[in-house]
């Protein structure tokens, strides 16, 4: 997690091993920084995203996004390299009030 304070936000990612894929925990880690980010950071909006291409990780931040409340925000055109290769990123976000609402019990 990345937060950023002056924007009162946070950008959540991670990288899981290929033994891990398929097995939910990108989820349950995408879940459990949102709401470090939101119960004890206090910050207001968390940003996740995927690079163009990886399917993977598509499904599961829209997923994820869609139980959270939040939305899709737009492409990142050659948002961050790797490897020497610059990707397009797609982000989504979720706001402090929109999760809240989407799990309450």
């Amino acid at each position: 997690m990345i937060p950023e304070w002056d924007r009162r936000m946070a950008r959540i990612g991670f990288i899981l091993g290929r033994p891990y894929w398929g097995r939910g925990y990108a989820g349950e880690c995408a879940d459990a920084l949102t709401a470090v980010a939101f119960d004890h950071l206090d910050l207001e909006v968390v940003a996740i995203d995927h690079a163009e291409g990886n399917e993977r990780s598509k499904r599961t931040i829209e997923s994820f996004v869609d139980e959270v409340g939040g939305s899709y925000d737009g492409l990142l055109r050659n948002w961050l390299a790797i490897d020497g290769d610059v990707a397009d990123h797609h982000r989504y976000t979720i706001g402090k009030e929109e999760y809240r609402r989407a799990t309450e019990s």
